[in-house]
């Protein structure tokens, strides 16, 4: 698959850009001048859901988009959700994203879902997320690349039922957690003791606080009684040490009156304390309840509709019965369901396929070529799906993320029969230098002459000749005036 032409239109503007079928180099020699947008444009036109960048809204614009796959061409357009394809025999229009698959389908050849949806994270590297995708994550916005699933896909292998299994398992594991979180949710309403019938007439909310103000009088008398004993005690032994009066015990020994010597006047002032403490947390609990039952008969209109929203949802939520270790007992078990089902996906994707073998190949020989020492690509056939990315640098993990790239799209096309194009975008990263960035390009040149690639850079790697197509942007995309094509 080879792009040959496209054109923006936004209102009035509009431009057309052509591409050479081996090297295009897309250049600026300043950053944010448009080439991650130009990019991104290219892969919005081909159906993929495409965040917008900074001033621009793909929704708004119009694409026409010229591909062409084993000597025919396929001509697109995108507005917005609408996309259509024209193979020079019909037009088929199609409804994204409901359509996706099958308009890719339609345009690759291939009927294999899972390598279709790995396609993109094969041939694209985008300038944020694209440089640390190694094997599986996010390509752009919401497109994932997932190396299992592209495994499978490239030796034929089918385990539809165990991902289905897989998935609802997952699902109701969701929802059993979401379910678990209302029950931590409602244990906090009732350990704060918020109670309170809402949604309930004046009327109502004032006899509620006179009940709390009759609860709230005993515990407050109480606690002024103990408090009043504290003091009279503290009073009573400092008088009775003032008098330095002693005693004499039964032995004859002379005892001094003090606090100290008062039977059990320690225990009985713990014991007081400890009261006081307890009564004064009832107290508090009292006054909470008092105070928003007052806040909601004084607040303004605006206040009282929010309050109510909120004390109308805790009162909805404290109604809904969930029993807490039910739950917590299904979710162990479900996770437990799950551990099982990736396993044996795990099992049938891996063992004895031969793609893996081939793809480990691939990787060590491209990252050995561009200086990547043999502990960083273990010899283990399982490094392919390794998830350890921290320990290594940004330098050797640009490396390894551009051999694994040139793996999948290796792979891909002796399996399918489809060549993808390659787009990289700003591929020197801050540790990269530009001598490896030229390796990079050479063994592009070297092994992939087939296949069309497209390099945005604010460095021209030597691509800037007359034998290669190069669009130069000066201040932005849709200043069509500023969009140079060279080769026009």
């Amino acid at each position: 698959m080879k792009f040959i032409e496209l054109t923006l239109k936004e209102g009035l503007l509009k431009k057309t850009f052509k591409f050479s079928e081996i090297a295009n180099l897309i250049y600026s020699k300043k950053n944010s001048a448009g080439k991650t947008t130009f990019l991104r444009a290219i892969i919005y036109s081909l159906g993929y859901p495409i965040p917008n960048t900074r001033g621009i809204n793909f929704k708004k614009m119009e694409f026409w988009l010229t591909i062409e796959k084993a000597n025919k061409q396929y001509r697109i357009y995108r507005r917005d959700s609408y996309i259509s394809v024209d193979d020079g025999k019909e037009q088929v229009e199609y409804s994204l994203p409901v359509d996706f698959y099958e308009m890719m389908m339609h345009i690759t050849g291939c009927k294999n879902r899972e390598i279709v949806n790995n396609l993109l994270g094969a041939f694209y590297v985008d300038q944020e997320k694209g440089w640390t995708l190694l094997n599986r994550g996010i390509v752009i916005g919401d497109v994932h690349f997932n190396i299992e699933e592209l495994v499978r896909g490239l030796d034929g292998r089918n385990c539809d039922e165990e991902l289905k299994r897989l998935k609802i398992v997952e699902e109701s594991l969701k929802k059993y957690r979401y379910m678990m979180s209302v029950s931590d949710y409602q244990e906090r309403l009732f350990e704060e003791g918020d109670d309170v019938e809402y949604d309930t007439p004046d009327e109502k909310i004032e006899i509620d606080i006179e009940m709390l103000k009759s609860e709230r009088e005993p515990v407050q008398k109480e606690i002024r009684q103990i408090s009043d004993i504290q003091r009279k005690n503290k009073i009573l032994v400092d008088y009775i040490s003032d008098f330095k009066l002693v005693v004499k015990s039964s032995s004859g020994e002379v005892i001094p009156v003090t606090k100290d010597t008062l039977l059990d006047f320690d225990d009985n002032r713990e014991f007081l304390a400890g009261r006081k403490k307890i009564l004064a947390m009832d107290l508090e609990r009292i006054d909470k309840k008092i105070s928003k039952l007052e806040e909601k008969k004084n607040n303004n209109r605006y206040l009282f509709k929010v309050e109510t929203a909120i004390e109308a949802f805790d009162s909805n939520i404290k109604k809904i019965k969930v029993n807490p270790i039910a739950t917590n007992s299904i979710i162990k078990d479900l996770e437990k369901q799950r551990r099982k089902l990736k396993s044996v996906i795990n099992k049938k994707t891996i063992t004895n396929n031969s793609v893996v073998q081939e793809l480990h190949d691939c990787i060590s020989k491209y990252a050995k070529e561009l200086g990547v020492n043999e502990e960083y690509v273990s010899p283990r056939r399982d490094y392919i799906f390794t998830s350890d990315l921290k320990s290594l640098s940004g330098a050797i993990l640009h490396k390894i993320v551009f051999s694994f790239r040139l793996a999948y799209i290796k792979l891909i096309k002796e399996k399918t029969g489809i060549v993808l194009p390659i787009v990289l975008d700003s591929p020197s990263g801050r540790e990269v230098e530009h001598s490896t960035v030229k390796k990079m390009i050479n063994i592009l040149r070297r092994d992939y002459s087939e296949h069309q690639f497209i390099v945005a850079s604010i460095y021209d790697y030597e691509l800037k000749n007359k034998n290669n197509n190069i669009i130069e942007f000066v201040d932005g995309i849709l200043n069509f005036s500023d969009a140079i094509d060279i080769r026009e």
